[in-house]
């Protein structure tokens, strides 16, 4: 028998930028992520409001949700943190981000 870990808010949220980076349906990015109707309604919602991603209309009219600049920098932030706890997502392998150079006035301790 197979356990699975459940997700918390913030990954399921992550995922769902991801599913975005080009533009999908609803039903692209709940097969994509695997969330109930309810849980991705509501995500939506929320990432709309706090304008992470937009609807964007297609040329035959099909609205389709697309990650702006404000979700493609959640993403960086969020990966910086998966790369500093270790965790990994299923969506969103470890990243590499950038070491930061010490200048000559900072101290090492």
């Amino acid at each position: 028998m197979a356990f699975y870990k459940k997700r918390d808010r913030i990954e399921i949220i992550a995922d769902i930028l991801c599913t975005c980076k080009s533009p999908q349906t609803r039903n692209s990015i709940r097969g994509g992520t695997s969330v109930s109707y309810v849980i991705l309604q509501n995500c939506l919602e929320q990432l709309l409001k706090s304008e992470c991603i937009s609807i964007v209309e297609n040329s035959d009219g099909q609205k389709k949700f697309a990650v702006t600049e404000k979700g493609f920098l959640f993403l960086r932030k969020f990966a910086e943190l998966q790369n500093f706890t270790g965790a990994k997502s299923k969506q969103m392998p470890l990243l590499v981000v950038p070491q930061i150079r010490k200048t000559p006035s900072q101290k090492k301790y």
